[in-house]
């Protein structure tokens, strides 16, 4: 069996326990005004959607495919390497691209501030033969008329599909605009703010019914410590899949890497509650790590 992922591969740089960020001064010289001297040394690690996702995947035993936009400058030959060393395939380098870069900066409430160098939109592949499972995550997100028409071709050729429907980046999508997406899709996975923002309802349980009315498949939904809402495919009946308790020292990739996990355990055979116990164990590692997903304790 193959586990699939399309989504976007970045580097992360993170700077956790920052006091302040630095200011514009008038001037363009390096001056303590516009100077944030750090206690704390940065994390480095796998970023991105894709990328993060694929690593779990990978280290919690699927056979994982990567298609991302990854350029040969030095950040691209970075991610390669992490992903290479745990098996992950990835799709081929394209000469013409910058590889996505993503700096945040955290303070002790792991309120973020980030910038970030996306890249560009990511074109679906065909139909992998021998692909079990195909998870579409990350931002940008391709057009809703072009992934609607690719997860129906996957669908066609017996792979499950997967989406996680956030970031939301710019201008939230309409339920009336992912409904195509939907219509081709068995798994759906979001947070709270991004489900309940698609479906214009404030409540978690109230976003899980707006969304079952025009889609059959299975719900997930993530949140936080809080761990997991699962609504089984064509059912209305809401299960609570409680998270892991952990000191938590940097949330970045946490959502990723119960994604990843998740596909890879389903992908294994294993029980959809089961499998969400299990992604709940393994972001609550990566939460508790200050080394992104790096860190993470396959459990």
């Amino acid at each position: 069996m193959s586990l699939h992922i399309i989504g976007n591969a970045v580097v992360d740089l993170i700077f956790p326990d920052t006091k302040r960020l630095a200011g514009w001064p008038d001037h363009t010289e390096f001056t303590a005004e516009n100077l944030v001297l750090l206690e704390t040394p940065p994390i480095i690690t796998v970023g991105g959607n894709g990328a993060n996702a694929a690593y779990v995947a990978a280290r919690c035993g699927a056979q994982v495919t990567l298609h991302s936009n990854l350029g040969p400058d030095v950040f691209g030959q970075i991610v390669r390497a992490w992903l290479t060393e745990v098996g992950c395939t990835l799709s081929s380098t394209k000469e013409s691209l910058r590889t996505p870069v993503n700096v945040t900066v955290a303070n002790t409430n792991l309120q973020r501030a980030t910038y970030f160098y996306p890249g560009t939109t990511l074109e679906l592949p065909s139909p992998a033969i021998g692909s079990s499972t195909i998870l579409i995550t990350g931002w940008p997100h391709p057009l809703p008329g072009a992934t609607a028409a690719s997860l129906k071709q996957y669908r066609e050729a017996d792979v499950r599909t997967a989406l996680d429907i956030g970031p939301f980046l710019q201008e939230p999508p309409t339920l009336r605009a992912v409904q195509p997406v939907l219509a081709q899709l068995d798994l759906l996975i979001a947070n709270v703010y991004e489900l309940t923002t698609l479906t214009a309802v404030s409540t978690a349980e109230d976003a899980c019914d707006r969304i079952r009315e025009s889609f059959l498949g299975d719900i997930v939904l993530k949140l936080g410590a809080e761990g997991v809402i699962w609504c089984p495919a064509s059912s209305q009946k809401l299960h609570r899949i409680a998270g892991i308790p952990t000191d938590a020292v940097n949330t970045v990739g946490a959502g990723d890497t119960f994604n990843g996990a998740l596909l890879a355990y389903l992908d294994d055979g294993i029980p959809m509650g089961t499998a969400l116990s299990l992604a709940n164990a393994a972001a609550a590692s990566v939460v508790a790590s200050d080394q992104g997903v790096l860190g993470l304790q396959v459990p």
